[in-house]
């Protein structure tokens, strides 16, 4: 068969169900092929950016590989969404077309080197230069995407490889690695041991989880591991969901991202910090401040699937280096064997009840425009609980990190605070709805509104179940709350002109509502959700220099200035 046609065939054989695209002239040949693949369905999305989130989407949502394609003229555009699965671990398949090989080092229109580029953002760089390798290649591309720590694989194929032909024979999938992760492996048995033992003679052991949980879909033998040992867990922000927030040992979020006095206290106070599946990034550790960078008597015990992860950043006593759902389950094995059961600090339940009530008194402040604390608990209560929530940086991650308690163990948001780059949310909610088939949510501003506009028209051709919360402060509030704090005051750059939301939604043909108060947020958030098809609500409020949001470096600057501080 044609090569084109084989690629398409092996991404059925791998039971592919969705590829996010841009057609361009060096791809023809694999468009025309697709018109006999109608199982693998082509999602045409307008621009190659939003191509490569809605892939990280697709497969945070689920257990698969987010598989994307792009033209070569294009490719550099998806830059921005590949660089942040890779940063965070998340398995995509990039398939790009390019020139034909005969026509490279010629100044072809279009042509630029793809290798260096590609090289340094994923997991691995491939280009297939001859369309007998094809099968291999793409197999090659499922193996490294889905095991050991995984990331997003850029497959490049030059034009002429679509004609070239390939033997029937080769056009199998290895199964394994369809879903992700595919390959499990544990560390040895006397690491385990070592482990448990420092846990017995810990004082106050605390567990730190991070999205590497989530990925490993490693959430029931956390909590089950944690109950049963009695430990308290909190998450990185990319983490929030590895354990439910509603337990009675959840301390929520930590860090300088969602972190809260409660959450950051009850870790600067552990003699024991184990870490599972996070990078121990500057944001889950307030720049490595929390916990202490060095402290007496402190031990760390370190999971994670990645060596090059374990140790990194903190002086580490004991490197368990596996996957954290395998890991998980030996630790609780070997805890069980041994009777192993830690007492909870007296302390410890009136600290966590006395920051619940917290949090209730700000639902009670009263501001010009809508309180954002109001609108995050609101959002808890009326958002389904099958639903997932893409959330871009600033108003709503923030306060979303912090205040929403998500009910049970399991993936609910969407974070991209590997980088943080805007305009996340709208496209990796769309990638989470067909991972999904449930209503999904991007909870953004008028920030990153600006960067995926043009996907509106996406909502409106496919008409997903795709509800846009859109968080109006009229600037990039984050940039504002950041000058405040680092200059005492808010120097120019930051500040949008007026924006009719209404008529952009119009203009799409998407229905829309806005709430400019707290009395209104419930009814017209009902109604998004009850409306079928994609939505948008428009939320007005005030940007995080005049209600500074629950971040911790910015908490001084809000008393000094005379500023809400809701954290």
């Amino acid at each position: 068969m044609k090569g084109s046609d084989a690629i398409l065939e092996l991404l059925k054989e791998y039971s592919v169900s969705h590829v996010f695209g841009l057609v361009g002239e060096t791809s023809f040949p694999l468009y025309e092929s697709w018109t006999k693949y109608s199982e693998v369905n082509h999602v045409l999305a307008r621009d190659e950016r939003n191509v490569a989130i809605m892939a990280d989407g697709y497969s945070r949502a689920g257990n698969r590989p987010g598989i994307c394609e792009v033209p070569g003229v294009g490719a550099s555009y998806a830059l921005p969404g590949i660089i942040e699965a890779n940063s965070s671990g998340v398995p995509l398949i990039i398939l790009s077309s390019d020139i034909s090989l005969s026509s490279e080092k010629r100044n072809f229109l279009t042509e630029y080197d793809k290798s260096a580029m590609f090289k340094s953002v994923t997991k691995e760089y491939i280009s297939v230069n001859n369309g007998s390798d094809i099968p291999r290649l793409i197999r090659r591309a499922f193996r490294a995407a889905t095991s050991g720590r995984m990331g997003p694989v850029f497959v490049r194929f030059p034009i002429n490889v679509y004609d070239d032909v390939v033997k029937d024979q080769e056009i199998y999938s290895q199964d394994a690695f369809s879903t992700y992760p595919s390959l499990r492996t544990s560390p040895e048995d006397k690491l385990i041991e070592e482990s448990i033992r420092a846990i017995k003679g810990s004082a106050f052991p605390v567990i730190i989880a991070g999205q590497g949980v989530l990925l490993s879909h490693a959430e029931n033998e956390l909590q089950e591991f944690a109950r049963y040992v009695n430990i308290p867990v909190g998450t990185t922000i990319s983490g929030k969901g590895a354990v439910s927030e509603e337990w009675e040992l959840s301390i929520g979020v930590v860090g300088s991202r969602g972190g809260t006095d409660f959450s950051n206290g009850i870790v600067s106070s552990a003699d024991l910090i184990i870490f599972i599946g996070t990078n121990v990034d500057s944001a889950s550790t307030s720049e490595w401040k929390n916990p202490p960078l060095f402290k007496g008597g402190r031990k760390i015990i370190q999971i994670d699937i990645s060596e090059l992860e374990l140790g990194n950043n903190y002086q580490t006593d004991i490197f368990l280096m596996g996957d954290a759902k395998l890991t998980l389950s030996e630790l609780l094995n070997k805890a069980k064997d041994s009777g192993l059961r830690k007492a909870t600090p007296s302390d410890f339940s009136n600290k966590r009840q006395e920051a619940l009530t917290f949090v209730d008194r700000l639902l009670d402040r009263k501001f010009k425009s809508v309180n954002p604390v109001k609108l995050i608990k609101t959002l808890e209560k009326v958002v389904p609980e099958s639903s997932i929530i893409a959330a871009d940086p600033g108003v709503g991650a923030i306060y979303s990190s912090a205040y929403f308690r998500i009910r049970a163990p399991r993936r609910k948001f969407i974070f991209n605070y590997s980088v943080g780059g805007l305009g996340f949310s709208l496209p990796a909610a769309i990638g989470a709805f067909f991972a999904t088939n449930k209503v999904t949510f991007s909870l953004t501003t008028d920030g990153s509104f600006g960067f995926f506009e043009g996907e509106l028209e996406t909502l409106s051709r496919y008409k997903p179940d795709v509800k846009v919360i859109l968080v109006n402060n009229g600037s990039f509030g984050w940039i504002r709350a950041t000058m405040l704090s680092h200059f005492d005051k808010v120097i120019p750059g930051a500040n949008f002109g007026s924006t009719d939301y209404s008529k952009i939604a119009a203009a799409h043909y998407i229905p829309y509502e806005v709430a400019q108060k707290d009395s209104e947020i419930e009814e017209k958030m009902k109604i998004a959700v009850k409306t079928p098809g994609p939505f948008i609500l428009e939320i007005v409020t005030e940007p995080e220099d005049m209600i500074v949001p629950p971040v911790p470096e910015w908490k001084e600057a809000a008393k000094k200035h005379g500023r809400e501080y809701l954290g």
